[in-house]
């Protein structure tokens, strides 16, 4: 008989740090509003976790650009007549298309950001399904995950959401930046991380929009916009309504614009 309740009155760290004590196996769904998830485990540690209905290992590779269709066809093909029991993510290690170190780092990253999100419903049905397991071809993660630093970061995540969206409210807002830099932007001095969503400001794409181009979470590009914010190198605005397009003077200015505040940055 599944374990079935509400957020509301058990809380997300809690049912983790039961589901770690416990040593449990099995599969945790989560129901909020409209959204859906679920979450597998393997003795008490994570091994799969996604807001996707049926997300498959080679279809979220492909997207993260660490494989190519060829090769997701290749370890099809290498897996599917063996009819042992082993998944596709141990194959495409076995095929020595990615390395499981690869594997494991960009499929961790990806469920850690799946399951930080989760931390911020406040409310939502769950129903944990003993012994259930994940299909063979989900995004599995070759080393399973102890869960107390998932706990940890999650509630610390929360607290920081809760100062970003002050100033940032939806990941829908549009950064840009400002004409005149304030005195706090003196000595800025950004990390490769931060140079390359720096480098994705253009007044035009939205913070989901460079989280996505860029291969990082969506809380990391809006905490590095924060600073950007804080040190009064830009500012968010609201998407504009569409409007007919002019001569290419306004395109023209925003990149001169764009540039000179790079170079700005670069020379403090």
């Amino acid at each position: 008989m599944p374990l079935v309740g509400n957020i509301r009155d058990f809380g997300l760290s809690d049912f983790l740090y039961l589901v770690d004590r416990g040593y449990k196996t099995g599969a945790l769904h989560l129901n909020h509003e409209h959204e859906t998830a679920v979450l597998y485990f393997d003795k008490g540690k994570l091994i799969y976790g996604s807001r996707t209905q049926g997300e498959r290992v080679g279809e979220l590779l492909m997207r993260l650009g660490k494989i190519t269709s060829q090769q997701v066809e290749q370890a099809t093909q290498a897996w599917k007549p063996n009819g042992e029991e082993t998944t596709l993510a141990q194959v495409l290690v076995r095929e020595a298309i990615l390395s499981q170190e690869d594997l494991q780092r960009t499929l961790q990253a990806h469920v850690e950001e799946q399951v930080y999100t989760l931390f911020a419903w406040a409310e939502g049905e769950f129903r944990f399904e003993h012994g259930q397991k994940p299909e063979t071809d989900a995004p599995i993660m070759p080393m399973p995950v102890p869960v107390e630093h998932l706990i940890m970061e999650g509630v610390r995540r929360i607290d920081e959401w809760g100062r970003i969206k002050d100033r940032i409210p939806s990941t829908d807002m549009i950064p840009r930046f400002v004409d005149q830099p304030g005195e706090r932007a003196k000595g800025v001095k950004l990390s490769p991380e931060e140079w390359r969503i720096f480098a994705r400001i253009n007044g035009k794409d939205s913070l989901a929009t460079i989280a996505r181009t860029t291969s990082l979470s969506e809380f990391d590009v809006c905490r590095v916009v924060y600073g950007f914010l804080t040190a009064g190198l830009v500012e968010v605005v609201r998407k504009p309504k569409a409007q007919t397009p002019r001569d290419g003077g306004p395109s023209r200015l925003k990149r001169s614009l764009v540039s000179r505040i790079i170079n700005r940055v670069r020379s403090m």
